[in-house]
């Protein structure tokens, strides 16, 4: 006996449908990967960009505060902190912290528009030869604000009483 078994044509649908549904699934699902992508990408340029202006603008602001010790160190080398710390006083968001002759140091902080900032501190120091230098103790990007994250317990399980 021979037995002759078909799929028949209800066989031959039911995989195409299947086929079509397991394309279409993955075709979304490629899409919405892609879409994440994209939004990652575009935010992680904004991000870099910005990080590159406020990046500059701290340069320029060092090479401000430089231009200023230079002058200050023209006049006489005894008094070189304080008429240093009254030029600095000119200079907008620049603080001195320390003033004393050994440790002299300053602090700027330079805002970008993407929730972020460089923060800066100097050691400002000028030796026998009248010759200012200064040390960077600090050269970090931080956050402006930190995102607040409210703490939320959901107790889904209500336990047996």
């Amino acid at each position: 006996m021979k037995n002759n078994i078909s799929m028949g044509m209800g066989g031959t649908l039911v995989l195409v449908i299947f086929v079509v549904l397991c394309l279409t699934v993955f075709a979304t699902l490629s899409f919405t990967t892609a879409y994440s992508d994209l939004k990652l990408v575009n935010k992680t340029q904004e991000m870099t960009s910005d990080y590159y202006i406020i990046e500059g603008i701290a340069e320029k602001k060092l090479s401000e505060i430089f231009n200023t010790m230079i002058a200050a160190a023209h006049g006489d080398i005894n008094d070189y902190y304080h008429s240093l710390s009254a030029l600095l006083s000119r200079i907008e968001d620049v603080t001195v912290i320390n003033s004393d002759k050994n440790n002299f140091n300053i602090y700027y902080e330079v805002h970008g528009d993407k929730n972020q900032k460089i923060c800066v501190t100097l050691r400002i120091s000028n030796d026998i030869t009248n010759k200012p230098t200064y040390e960077i103790l600090t050269w970090n990007l931080a956050n402006i604000k930190l995102p607040v994250y409210e703490e939320e317990y959901i107790d889904l399980w209500e336990g047996i009483e």
